[in-house]
């Protein structure tokens, strides 16, 4: 299995909330490198406008099968090519 193809596998993506603010959730994303993105935003409303969650990856120990994220902030914007979830290389993207 060659993990950084886009040839269909996916990897668990695990969403927690500090002190249980919000419910955790998961999500099937595909595989699009070598290692877990760094970051993943994922679409949201925010009183009323587009906003963008966005989680930081906390444990990428069973990559390519899971990869749990920590929220970590709401910010104002939209997600790329308005698609609800996108995956992030390195932090500072």
């Amino acid at each position: 299995m060659n993990a950084h193809t886009e040839n269909g596998e996916t990897f668990v993506a695990v969403f927690l909330f500090p002190e249980e603010l919000r419910d955790s959730f998961s999500l099937r994303l595909p595989v699009r490198g070598l290692a877990p993105p760094a970051a993943i935003r994922a679409a949201a409303t925010f009183a009323g406008a587009a906003a963008v969650d966005v989680f930081r990856l906390i444990d990428g120990s069973s990559w390519p099968a899971s990869a749990a994220y920590l929220y970590a902030e709401t910010v104002p914007g939209t997600v790329v090519d308005d698609s609800m979830v996108e995956q992030v290389a390195t932090p500072d993207d």
